[in-house]
């Protein structure tokens, strides 16, 4: 549902495969993904913290909670996501990311 475009449904399908095994951190990664897909960025945030609680060693996700923290406009929060997700080695645009936030404002 989630790669046919129905990020909503696969949105509620997968709330019920959390609720049943809620240690289950590539079932809350789905749900935090169809969550951002439908721009219902409080419960991608949600599920996100929750996967960084299940996988704190998980710099993709790090990056997906900076990421939707970003998208909220809390840039200063969503740094602090990608700082982490850079210090493990993520990716060099976490990095970047945490340079824009970083910046003297003129």
């Amino acid at each position: 549902m989630l790669e046919s475009r129905y990020p909503r449904d696969a949105a509620r399908v997968l709330r019920r495969v959390v609720e049943d095994s809620p240690d289950n951190a590539s079932a809350w990664e789905l749900l935090a993904r169809a969550h951002f897909a439908a721009a219902q960025l409080r419960p991608a945030e949600e599920a996100f913290r929750r996967l960084v609680e299940l996988e704190p060693t998980s710099g993709w996700a790090h990056t997906a909670l900076g990421l939707t923290l970003d998208r909220q406009s809390r840039h200063r929060e969503g740094a602090l996501m990608h700082r982490m997700a850079a210090a493990m080695g993520e990716s060099a645009r976490d990095a970047s990311r945490v340079q824009l936030v970083d910046r003297p404002v003129v």
